[in-house]
């Protein structure tokens, strides 16, 4: 009887650590990618800036796009090369525009068709894991990466953490 009292109780506290311990996240699901789009709207509208939307997966493929009332109609192209740019290259695009510099490790690749180098590109990671990444266009370059960043923070705080940088390296 012993036994099947600890054999219980080791159940229990496995389910319980499982329970707590996030699932891994290989891809952001539809419901995510609306989730991750809704928070970024959210902080355009307040900051009275009509964006571009773009989300792809780790792959590059697009997987969510929108465009506000009245956003510019260079934006449209532009979101989706500040994602593509930011999960082809693992990093942020305003990192990137640094790096295109003269003399710099990266210069040349400005010219390659479909890289951006603007900010407002955020890779998604989560866990080690890289599941996509966000283009924010229609605003300058620096609100862009607020707005970027903010519906990331806020995606964070409500579902799991995303963050535009590779936890596991740091």
């Amino acid at each position: 009887m012993r036994y099947q009292q600890n054999g219980d109780l080791e159940q229990r506290i496995d389910d319980a650590i499982s329970h707590q311990l996030s699932p891994r996240h290989l891809s952001l699901s539809l419901t995510e990618a609306a989730a991750l789009a809704n928070y970024a709207s959210e902080a355009a509208e307040k900051a009275n800036v009509p964006i571009v939307f773009s989300l792809v997966d780790a792959c590059g493929q697009q997987r969510y796009f929108f465009s506000m009332d009245n956003a510019l109609l260079i934006s449209h192209t532009l979101a989706g090369q500040k994602a593509w740019t930011a999960v082809a290259l693992k990093m942020p695009t305003h990192q990137l525009a640094a790096e295109v510099q003269p003399g710099a490790s990266l210069y040349g690749l400005q010219n390659e068709p479909g890289i951006c180098c603007f900010g407002g590109g955020l890779p998604c990671w989560s866990a080690g894991v890289l599941l996509g990444a966000i283009g924010i266009s229609g605003g300058s370059v620096e609100e862009d990466i607020a707005i970027a960043k903010a519906a990331l923070a806020h995606f964070s705080r409500e579902h799991f953490p995303l963050t535009p940088f590779n936890e596991s390296f740091i």
